[in-house]
């Protein structure tokens, strides 16, 4: 499977040198200087702090002054990434002087670059240096200081001693629980009380993710520097004694559309693939946007497209979105968003204004059930009669709490003949029957998208989709503007379990924002 940065290389990656020794040729008979100045700064923490001054022909590429800018740094032309007014310069045969032009011929047109770090050749090149022993680790009772960099280059070399047939490192990805003063300076935006509640109970569900041996026993955390990051990640350490925690500058709120950068230098260090035999896991206190910037270029989303299509998604705070790096290299999306963990009474998805007046209000969270029409997906239940009845029971339970306070009451109930009975169990509770799709489906699933992936004629609907999980792929990844043949290509990258929720909010203006994506946190882990 080819990488995400290997499918970016591949549009900077054009040879520039037979090209450029012509120009030079050229350009010593006719005496003409190079035209073009350009000032190319490098990125580095999200930031440019330092640079080099190039001199290119008129007549240059954006290939040509990649190649340029990897001479400088002694790599290859593939590992460089262009930018210019925070847009990526993704096509090599583009030519420079549109982009001199704009910023006046005669002054450096200034670019910003960054380094992508090579594919390993072996796997014991990616290997880490070994972190901290647990005897040095920080007090449990409040995540440590530590520097930007040194946190993300530690975290992403965490410890790895227990070893696994290939080697895996888990990422769960936790946004912030719900914070107040939304739009105000960092310092004011505390958790609300429902936030605090949201970070205590994700933080009780890792530790019994560990405990039940659904994650590596090896584990660190790094959070944001970031006020609601903080507190959020506090509540880790108290049910995870004696974790190793760092936090990084880096990993603060940022806009990926305008600015990918700082997150493409958090994805490039810690996504990379463990030694084989090795296994640990990795939990990350971050925010919806980078957050979900991450989960793009984890499904092999390049960074072009990375830094828009996270708009697509609307994370519930405190949710947990989980990522699988195996030691080939291959990443595996588990899980976005996953707040079936978190109760009822407290899920939350939008930051408050101002101070939080929830005792003031009957202790209720400030929220709106989603406008539009809510389709979710379930996964049909297991096939072991047992798990089958615990995870039926669980699922439906899942789906009416939903009902109370995030999508419409008003649910029509769909499903493949293969899913039926979890079908029929969701149906029953709405006082409903579920309506099969002919058995064609699985294998023309298009027919469904077209009939249900589009906005309600009332003003909220909600309707419920059980199948296998190739379908519920392909549906998921077609409601995210795939072509056919993509969301059929991609679907392999995920991997949902049994009777697990998939949300898409399908609106009224055309847009479309997926909530969760194989959630599976309403079901005892003993039945997962």
């Amino acid at each position: 499977m080819d990488s995400a940065p290997e499918q970016i290389a591949s549009a900077g990656s054009v040879p520039p040198s037979k090209r450029r020794k012509d120009d030079e040729d050229c350009e010593e008979q006719s005496g003409v200087e190079p035209h073009l100045q350009f000032l190319a700064k490098k990125a580095v923490g999200g930031a440019a702090n330092s640079s080099v001054e190039l001199d290119m022909l008129r007549s240059a590429t954006v290939g040509d002054l990649a190649a340029q800018v990897a001479h400088h740094e002694k790599c290859d032309p593939s590992l460089i990434t262009l930018v210019c007014s925070g847009a990526p310069l993704k096509q090599a045969s583009a030519p420079l002087l549109p982009i001199a032009e704009k910023q006046g011929l005669g002054n450096r047109a200034v670019v910003v670059y960054l380094v992508r770090k090579a594919p390993p050749a072996t796997a014991s090149a990616t290997s880490g240096t070994p972190a901290p022993s647990a005897s040095s680790a920080p007090s449990a009772s409040a995540p440590s200081a530590v520097s930007a960099q040194d946190g993300l280059t530690k975290a992403a070399h965490a410890p790895i001693q227990d070893a696994s047939a290939l080697g895996r490192r888990t990422l769960l990805l936790l946004r912030h629980g719900q914070c107040c003063h939304e739009g105000e300076g960092d310092s004011v935006k505390a958790l609300t009380v429902h936030g605090h509640r949201q970070a205590e109970e994700s933080a009780r569900y890792v530790a019994e993710l560990f405990a039940k041996g659904k994650l590596p026993q090896k584990r660190a955390l790094l959070h944001s520097t970031s006020r609601r990051a903080r507190e959020t990640a506090a509540k880790l350490p108290q049910f995870l004694p004696g974790i190793e925690v760092w936090n990084a500058d880096l990993l603060r709120e940022t806009d990926p559309t305008s600015n990918p950068l700082r997150a493409e230098e958090v994805f490039n260090r810690l996504f990379a693939a463990p030694v084989e035999g090795d296994a640990d896991t990795l939990i990350i206190v971050a925010h919806n946007n980078i957050i979900l910037y991450l989960l793009m270029r984890a499904a092999g989303v390049p960074i072009e497209r990375a830094a828009q299509a996270w708009c697509l998604f609307q994370l519930c705070h405190a949710s947990i979105t989980r990522v699988d790096v195996m030691s080939s290299g291959v990443k595996q999306i588990v899980s976005i968003g996953g707040s079936g963990h978190i109760s009822d009474a407290t899920a939350t998805w939008n930051n408050i204004t101002g101070e939080d007046m929830a005792a003031w209000k009957g202790g209720k969270p400030e929220r709106r059930k989603m406008s539009g029409r809510m389709i979710v997906l379930v996964r049909q239940a297991s096939s072991n009669t047992e798990t089958c009845n615990r995870q039926t029971d669980a699922v439906v339970a899942r789906v009416a709490g939903l009902s109370d306070y995030m999508m419409s009451g008003h649910i029509t109930v769909t499903s493949t003949v293969g899913a039926q009975p979890t079908a029929v169990a969701v149906a029953r509770r709405f006082r409903t029957m579920p309506k099969l799709f002919p058995d064609s489906i699985a294998e023309h699933p298009e027919a469904a998208f077209s009939s249900l992936f589009c906005a309600s004629e009332r003003s909220r609907d909600t309707v419920v989709i059980v199948a296998e999980d190739s379908s519920v792929l392909y549906w998921l990844l077609r409601a995210l503007h795939m072509s056919p043949e993509d969301a059929k290509a991609m679907a392999p990258l995920y991997r949902i379990g049994h009777a697990s929720v998939t949300l898409v909010n399908m609106r009224a203006d055309g847009s479309t924002k997926v909530v969760a994506v194989g959630d599976t946190g309403h079901i005892p882990l003993e039945s997962t």
